[in-house]
């Protein structure tokens, strides 16, 4: 499957605020359980604190510099504002994340650098649906920072949703 493609196909059904799907309150449970210290930075600083959108971001983020640099894919074409102002109707309905310190001596920089992140469950709540694709994909690739150092893994709980 064309990369491109594949994330402008993504954009295309998502629901927005008066949409009958968020209305009707058809809201299907995702749980997801990060199984390494996983670092996302939203407006300059680490999170703990994940919102949905926040997750999105990141993951497109990750696939389009992979589509980019790997696959020779411009992103400039694909509405990335629109999916996540779709990613902000889904909402946190339990969250168990919690802050779990880690170290790594850098034999370059001659210091041990900090590399702390959350793990845990964290269930959102609304119109998951359109987004699985991005979801399952970072589920394979993983999110965050550190990804390299195998960082940012996370696990799809729920059987409906599983790859």
């Amino acid at each position: 499957m064309n990369v491109e493609l594949g994330i402008r196909e993504l954009s295309q059904d998502l629901p927005t605020a008066g949409s009958e799907v968020v209305e009707k309150g058809l809201s299907p449970l995702l749980t997801l359980s990060f199984l390494t210290p996983t670092r996302l930075v939203y407006d300059g600083h680490l999170t703990l604190d994940l919102e949905f959108h926040v997750l999105i971001r990141q993951i497109l983020r990750r696939l389009s510099l992979l589509g980019y640099f790997h696959c020779g894919v411009d992103p400039l074409g694909i509405d990335f504002k629109r999916m996540i102002e779709a990613a902000k109707l889904v909402k946190v309905k339990d969250c168990n994340l919690k802050w779990y310190d880690w170290e790594r001596y850098s034999a370059r920089q001659d210091t041990r650098m900090k590399m702390g992140g959350f793990v845990g469950e964290i269930s959102f709540e609304g119109n998951v649906e359109p987004f699985m694709p991005l979801i399952k994909a970072g589920e394979i690739l993983h999110v965050g920072k550190g990804t390299g150092l195998g960082l940012g893994k996370f696990k799809i709980q729920d059987s409906r949703f599983k790859i």
